[in-house]
């Protein structure tokens, strides 16, 4: 099913993008078209590079205070798609690259696919990320400390046998 309505979506987008192509190369002409299809890739390409460092260091700020960084890395795969629209030649996928490239719009797109369930939202712990906002031993929150549940015994221990001998650290 999944496979079917990406490859309907490539079909009626390539289709798309040839009517444009031919409808703009007609009105302004053949090489004014060309200019413009590389001048929106050049200035989409400089774009992209700005948005890439600046969800990255979002990304890497939201991984040391230890939450989950899934908005983050949700529009840095939107931002990758982008890149790779803005260089396709054409002028629709260039308007869906340079979307993705205004960061308000990018961020609603990348809520939505969140909210849609296309991407699991995890959180971050001592040991690494763990699924739905429990640690990996199951506790909520970040209150590592006074962890304890069914399974631990709390106990002292004293040991009772003779020491050997010839131990060193006597």
């Amino acid at each position: 099913m999944w496979f079917r309505n990406f490859f309907l979506l490539f079909i009626v987008l390539a289709v798309a993008e040839i009517y444009v192509l031919i409808s703009v190369g007609s009105l302004i002409g053949t090489l004014p078209t060309i200019g413009l299809i590389l001048l929106t890739g050049i200035i989409g390409v400089s774009m992209l590079k700005q948005q890439g460092f600046s969800v990255f260091a979002r990304l890497q700020e939201k991984a040391r205070q230890g939450q989950a960084p899934a908005q983050e890395m949700v529009e840095g795969v939107l931002l990758i798609i982008a890149g790779a629209f803005l260089i396709t030649p054409g002028f629709v996928t260039d308007a869906i690259g340079f979307l993705w490239l205004i960061p308000e719009t990018r961020e609603y797109f990348a809520k939505l696919l969140v909210s849609k369930g296309m991407f699991k939202v995890q959180g971050m712990g001592a040991g690494g990320f763990y699924q739905g906002g429990q640690d990996p031993f199951g506790q909520s929150g970040s209150s590592h400390s006074s962890y304890q549940d069914d399974n631990t015994v709390d106990g002292d221990y004293e040991r009772t046998d003779d020491t050997d001998p010839k131990r060193l650290d006597k």
